[in-house]
């Protein structure tokens, strides 16, 4: 199937035409990983469960804390029900976990295959995610108006939603955060031997600090002040904030800054372990 494929690949960048060689390598790519998510509609829906859990379970538990009081942490229980849906709305579009495979191809000796084809291995592992998140929010689209008519009387009135292109600018660059941190995970398993393992301790960090579990407003001043030179917040948490407008104008900024500067980092990382890795890989399994 992997001959197959390549040789499919190989085909199309051959009938391209140079001017646009490099886009049509691109939309090729593309469609495959698309064809390759549809394959596997029933593993989506249970990842996408997962996110479900928290959107339902967590507002009720805020509401029953509550007990008559207006707010908590000037959270409202409009902006706290809301708070969560937006997690659940933007979790699918954002959150990258595509070190799992790059470590299964090192580890089964596929990483050499992509070596060879004509795309960089970087863009044929994010057009893998691409893929594979398109259809994650396309199947999520149900379950999220679900949970949202349940919620209705709760949800914040429109005219207080934040969705301009401040919001949506802090979700695409939240987007590249985690795929690139994710990326740079999964080209650890060219240097050891079993890094899977190690990607379980990314995750504890990652409910905690990116909002996911509760608002980052909830933690002590002093675990703010931590998390923010962290890239946890700058994934999920920071979107969010500006859609419910507790950011600033001048927060928004430097939220801005902290996402590019992080995305950068996470690239410059990322092509060491890559160059140095190639030299060290040694290709295991079948």
């Amino acid at each position: 199937m992997e001959l197959v494929t390549v040789w499919r690949i190989d085909m199309a960048v051959s009938g391209a035409g140079q001017p646009s060689r490099a886009w049509r390598k691109w939309v090729f790519v593309l469609k495959m990983f698309l064809q390759d998510a549809l394959a596997y509609r029933a593993s989506a829906v249970i990842w996408i469960l997962t996110d479900v859990v928290t959107a339902v379970t967590m507002p009720l538990v805020w509401l029953a804390s509550y007990n008559g009081r207006a707010a908590i942490h000037g959270f409202d229980p409009s902006q706290m029900v809301t708070y969560y849906l937006v997690l659940l709305a933007i979790t699918s579009l954002i959150e990258s976990h595509v070190m799992w495979d790059m470590a299964n191809d090192v580890k089964q000796g596929k990483f050499n295959i992509y070596l060879v084809r004509p795309f960089s291995y970087m863009a044929y592992i994010y057009a893998s995610n691409l893929g594979w998140r398109a259809i994650r929010t396309l199947l999520a689209v149900p379950l999220f108006v679900t949970i949202a008519l349940a919620f209705h009387k709760y949800l914040l009135p429109p005219d207080r939603f934040h969705a301009g292109i401040e919001f949506w600018l802090a979700v695409v660059l939240g987007h590249f955060v985690s795929f690139t941190i994710s990326y740079t995970l999964g080209l650890l398993s060219l240097w050891l031997y079993e890094a899977r393992s190690l990607f379980n301790f990314y995750y504890l960090p990652l409910l905690i600090f990116s909002g996911q579990i509760a608002p980052l407003a909830l933690l002590p001043s002093g675990l703010q002040d931590f998390v923010r030179w962290t890239p946890w917040p700058y994934t999920l948490a920071f979107p969010t904030a500006i859609f419910l407008g507790r950011a600033t104008g001048h927060e928004i900024c430097v939220g801005y800054l902290c996402q590019v500067i992080w995305i950068g980092l996470a690239c410059l990382i990322s092509r060491f372990l890559f160059r140095g890795g190639v030299k060290r890989f040694t290709a295991f399994g079948i």
